[in-house]
């Protein structure tokens, strides 16, 4: 393990450059947003791992209810903290797109974003919370039901655009019904080659953070 995880670590960094080199230099330009249509390629995986990461999160926070164990708990507040970094990413990347297509960072009356950001504040409290509680059974519990109710909100930013017909937020490219989808081979396979790498980023994040959990957990166990 000691050995495999540096090389995957190289890997994932490699594959990145690879990443980097595609969205800034090998791919099109979209034509009617231009430059700016590039930020999609970080921005779109960016939110779909997040929605990974709360996925396990919720499934590692029911197991901590049945099973009482904290490492599973330490496992959810892993996945919660990914997700809520990547969310974040998702919180940048977006206005950064938005600007120059709209001509505004935000919009309130946009039902996707107003989801996305309430999705935000609710993971976002769920760190506040295990900050706060200090007896460890205690704050696993409590962490896992927030965790459990957060993750309802993560289908409803899924389908906000489907269910309010946003006007001012792009249409859904994947799974967006008839008309959808990236066109232009390049793109498709830039995106598709973006959403590989964020997960190789994630899987190396995580595997890294479980494992500094563990070590914080059994030096507790020492000391008691």
């Amino acid at each position: 393990m000691k050995l495999l995880f540096p090389v995957y670590s190289t890997l994932v960094l490699l594959a990145w450059v690879l990443l980097a080199w595609m969205t800034f230099y090998w791919v099109p330009s979209d034509s009617m947003q231009g430059i700016a249509q590039r930020i999609f390629y970080y921005h779109v995986p960016t939110a779909w791992v997040s929605g990974l990461a709360f996925l396990l999160a919720a499934c590692y926070s029911v197991k901590t209810l049945r099973t009482r164990s904290l490492q599973d708990d330490a496992k959810a507040a892993v996945y919660v903290e990914l997700g809520w970094l990547f969310t974040t990413g998702v919180l940048i990347t977006g206005p950064l797109w938005a600007k120059p297509i709209w001509g505004d960072f935000w919009n309130w009356s946009d039902q996707r974003l107003i989801t996305f950001f309430i999705l935000w504040l609710t993971y976002s409290g769920y760190l506040v919370l295990r900050a706060t509680i200090h007896d460890a059974d205690r704050r696993a519990r409590f962490s896992a039901v927030v965790a459990i109710l957060a993750f309802l909100n993560v289908p409803l930013v899924y389908f906000a655009i489907r269910l309010w017909n946003t006007p001012s937020h792009p249409s859904a490219v994947i799974g967006g019904g008839e008309g959808s989808g990236l066109k232009d081979s390049r793109m498709s396979l830039t995106f598709w080659y973006a959403v590989l790498c964020f997960h190789l980023l994630f899987i190396q994040l995580a595997v890294l953070l479980v494992r500094l959990k563990n070590i914080r957990l059994e030096r507790q166990k020492e000391l008691i």
